[in-house]
């Protein structure tokens, strides 16, 4: 296995940026029938950086387990979004993949495509699948919901944590005086693009969710869930949750989890870690 940290020019951001990759081991029993390995893009949350998921989970031994390579960008707390300060959304869904296959034996297909990330990740990772749905075959959202309806006017972000939400409002969300709910039906709304993408004739990636208990973002994750599902064109939503706040000890469990889903014409599997398989299960509580 290897793991490589970066430091490329990115035109979108117009400046230096640091990346870290994970390759698994690349035997032929690893390879795809294309010669390549599938990968998951893998978004760190608004306090963080691309280094926290290696820091705090052992994602790279399930890389290394699953044979997927792992691609952690770092986007500051920019939301994925693309604003004045850089096209943060351009760099991770359109840039960086087309550096990272370029120089690397990894898949571009979309059944070999995953993206997940937690908190601020979560809204990325919505943000990404909804917008480009034809270039991940699955999400992996952990402790997220919509965040224009979480923050709203309030103070208090997911996991009781402030963050520095007149930057966010106005300098990423666009919004002249801080109210949010004016950024409903645009493209910083995870809602709204999920029911445009259930419109188009595109194919749906499949959502993997979860979210402790006793995180603040639980509520309002299950809320956007069951509206992904009520769409005429509904999404095949996976849901778990259980005892647990807004911290990397939750989300580690259930990034191995995830890691292990396949794709594509097969059912999706499932384990939590306790010995227990499940078959595409509908959303549970």
């Amino acid at each position: 296995m290897a793991l490589l940290q970066m430091d490329l020019f990115s035109e979108c951001l117009t400046r230096m940026v640091p990346v870290n990759v994970i390759l698994p081991e690349l035997t032929e029993k690893r390879r795809l029938d294309n010669g390549k390995i599938p990968v998951l893009w893998l978004l760190h949350g608004a306090t963080d950086d691309h280094t926290m998921w290696q820091r705090f989970t052992s994602v790279e031994l399930y890389a290394q387990k699953r044979g997927i390579a792992v691609v952690m960008p770092s986007v500051e707390t920019s939301f994925y979004t693309n604003t004045d300060g850089g096209r943060y959304f351009d760099y991770v869904t359109e840039e960086l993949p087309r550096i990272i296959y370029s120089q690397f034996p990894i898949s571009p297909l979309r059944e070999d495509n995953f993206v997940a990330g937690m908190s601020m990740g979560g809204h990325g990772t919505m943000k990404c699948g909804f917008t480009k749905p034809e270039k991940y075959a699955a999400m992996g959202i952990f402790s997220c919901g919509n965040f224009i309806d979480m923050m709203g006017t309030g103070g208090m972000a997911p996991g009781g944590k402030r963050f520095p939400l007149n930057f966010i409002r106005w300098q990423v969300f666009g919004t002249d005086d801080g109210d949010l709910s004016k950024c409903h039906n645009t493209d910083n709304d995870n809602r709204y693009l999920a029911r445009l993408a259930s419109e188009s004739s595109k194919p749906l990636p499949k959502i993997f969710a979860c979210c402790g208990c006793q995180d603040g973002c639980h509520d309002n994750e299950k809320e956007d869930l069951q509206y992904f599902t009520s769409l005429p064109n509904p999404y095949d939503v996976t849901f778990f949750d259980g005892d647990g706040v807004h911290y990397f000890d939750f989300w580690d469990r259930w990034l191995n989890v995830f890691n292990g889903c396949r794709s594509g014409a097969d059912r999706m599997r499932y384990s939590d870690g306790y010995g227990q398989l499940w078959d595409e299960l509908p959303i549970q509580s």
